[in-house]
């Protein structure tokens, strides 16, 4: 039988009562006064459910009588009810009589400055034309596809301590199979460091292998997550403009000064969409190795790809010189926050260790059901069914948007999950995001990646999430927004 919420008795809350037996005020008033506070504050709101008086009373050392009377006196006053064997609770109507008077120095001074900067309430994930990058369509895995892979992980218990830090085996298994079928890259399981996503991988590798005023270099615009990660561990930092050919190389050493790392999203950069030439390539492994730069090579979306060469991961060609770092989200869904690094085998070594000092293991049930789905071929079956279902979509964007060239250009298209737009000048890009604002389009600016150019036009229009219908709604309404915007 499946319990149900009303087939468990409620559990009488935990009070925070003291008896001071130095005053002369009785003991049943002392009682009955805390907790006419704690409703008036709701820290007891109504239907909260109280011990029993016997309880209470061996908790207090009081006699039973004086918590009775306590009862008594605030269910006189409406502000407790009694349900004869159920117990006594807080009144429905015990919340009108709380205290309506603000204490504004109550609250710490560190959440004070948030509320007085205002940060912005996150908008809900179902907001109607959302086109904000971080999605995928988990949808389009089969229910009992994803039911079978949980089963299958069910039949395993847990490890008894944190698990490998590396990862479960079975699971680096899988991926090294992956990588060799998917990305022709030959490592060993031991070479494979499991992660919580992207993010973590990022904060993992900066916290163990850089120390405080290490150079670093990442993409402007760029992952915002690599410029983060860099900082917080006290390197200083420089910004690489990139144009339809990935990272400029030739801006990455400034001078005699070349970084320790350099972090790249090679394949479809984020969020300019570009895709990093194999001149290009080239002269980036000869700069990692003249200088012993160590590259970070963030392929979130290489699954994904439309047009034109997908060329193999920089590590292939640069295994000494590359960290790769890759992510379920795409493929499966963001909210498994899991992901990998493949390594040399010393920084796997080094990884490993702060992962295990630092007790940041992944969660090993998510990683035992990523598992089945890759042995199984699910996964592979999941992503020939969303490559063909994003590449319908992407197509669809470029017909409709297509007739409006005048005034917008689309770039960044050739893979990945998101399309860039921009206006054909400043002015018009402009005009395209305060229209689309006007109408509760949701999107990202290219701007808020920059820092070279803080006024970048751009906007980027990520699909990963949507289905067919949801496409088309909000293309209708992207196309009302460009039309808008061109008769001003």
């Amino acid at each position: 039988m499946v319990a149900t919420p009303s087939s468990r008795q409620q559990l009488p809350a935990l009070l925070d009562l003291d008896i001071d037996r130095q005053v002369d005020l009785p003991v049943f008033r002392q009682i009955a006064t805390r907790l006419r506070e704690h409703i008036g504050r709701g820290v007891l709101p109504a239907g909260t459910r109280l011990p029993p008086s016997r309880e209470l009373a061996t908790q207090l050392a009081v006699a039973r009588n004086c918590v009775i009377d306590a009862y008594d006196e605030l269910i006189a006053d409406g502000l407790l009810e009694g349900r004869g064997r159920h117990g006594t609770f807080v009144a429905a109507n015990a919340s009108a009589k709380r205290s309506t008077k603000k204490h504004p120095n109550w609250a710490p001074s560190a959440l004070r400055r948030h509320t007085v900067h205002g940060y912005p309430v996150p908008v809900p994930d179902n907001a109607a034309f959302d086109w904000r990058p971080g999605l995928a369509n988990a949808r389009s895995l089969p229910l009992d596809a994803w039911r079978t892979a949980c089963r299958e992980a069910g039949r395993h218990l847990p490890p008894q301590g944190y698990g490998d830090p590396r990862g479960d085996q079975d699971l680096r298994r899988a991926i090294v199979r992956w990588l060799h079928e998917h990305r022709s890259v030959r490592v060993e399981p031991e070479q494979i460091v499991v992660t919580q996503g992207t993010g973590q991988a990022l904060t993992l590798i900066t916290q163990a292998l850089l120390r405080t005023g290490d150079r670093c270099a990442t993409e402007d615009p760029g992952y915002a997550g690599a410029a983060v990660a860099f900082l917080r561990a006290g390197a200083s930092l420089r910004y690489v403009p990139v144009d339809g050919d990935g990272i400029r190389v030739d801006d990455i050493v400034e001078g005699q000064s070349a970084p320790v790392m350099v972090h790249i999203t090679p394949t479809h950069q984020y969020p300019m969409g570009g895709r990093l030439s194999g001149p290009r390539r080239r002269a980036l492994i000869e700069l990692a190795r003249q200088h012993g730069t160590l590259i970070l090579e963030n392929e979130y979306d290489f699954e994904f790809n439309y047009a034109g060469t997908n060329h193999p991961p920089v590590f292939s060609s640069a295994p000494e010189s590359t960290l790769l770092l890759s992510t379920f989200a795409k493929a499966v869904s963001p909210a498994l926050r899991l992901g990998f690094i493949t390594a040399p085998p010393e920084a796997a070594n080094v990884l490993a260790a702060f992962i295990e000092r630092e007790r940041s293991h992944v969660s090993w049930p998510a990683q035992k059901v990523i598992e089945q789905l890759m042995v199984s071929g699910e996964l592979d079956r999941h992503l020939r069914r969303v490559r063909r279902h994003y590449a319908a979509i992407r197509e669809a964007i470029r017909e409709r948007l297509a007739v409006y060239q005048s005034v917008i250009e689309i770039t960044g298209d050739e893979g990945g999950l998101h399309v860039v737009v921009c206006g054909r000048t400043r002015a018009l890009d402009r005009k395209l995001q305060a229209t689309l604002r006007a109408q509760g389009v949701l999107f990202d600016c290219v701007r808020q990646f920059a820092t070279l150019d803080p006024d970048a036009n751009g906007l980027l229009f990520a699909y990963g999430h949507m289905d067919t219908e949801m496409l088309v709604t909000s293309l209708d309404q992207l196309e009302r927004c460009v039309k808008e915007m061109s008769r001003r």
